[in-house]
């Protein structure tokens, strides 16, 4: 658990620097809420993992199936800004099962 935290504090740290410029910018004109933001995120994204994680094999494949068939009948949709929403949310969902 100890180390699960220190990676989850890294990664939030990592998040904290990437959005905010950190240590470009001082902490003291960017502030606490901003890190606390970056460390709801990183928590978030260990918990998105760990649930992705449980998820079995057989049922992943199964599921990226689906969203790849989905994906063929995205050309078919009429508003060209739902048909890019709609591609761009498949791959991720691909993508994070996939990872």
């Amino acid at each position: 658990m100890i180390s699960t935290r220190q990676a989850i504090m890294v990664r939030a740290w990592a998040i904290f620097r990437q959005t905010y410029h950190y240590p470009a910018v001082p902490f003291r004109s960017i502030g606490r809420p901003c890190f606390a933001w970056a460390l709801r995120r990183a928590w978030a994204e260990a918990r998105e993992a760990a649930r992705l994680a449980a998820i079995p094999a057989d049922v992943k494949a199964a599921r990226i199936t689906d969203l790849k068939r989905a994906l063929e009948l995205v050309p078919y949709i009429e508003d060209w800004r739902q048909a890019t929403a709609q591609r761009q949310q498949l791959e991720a969902e691909i993508n994070r099962l996939a990872a």
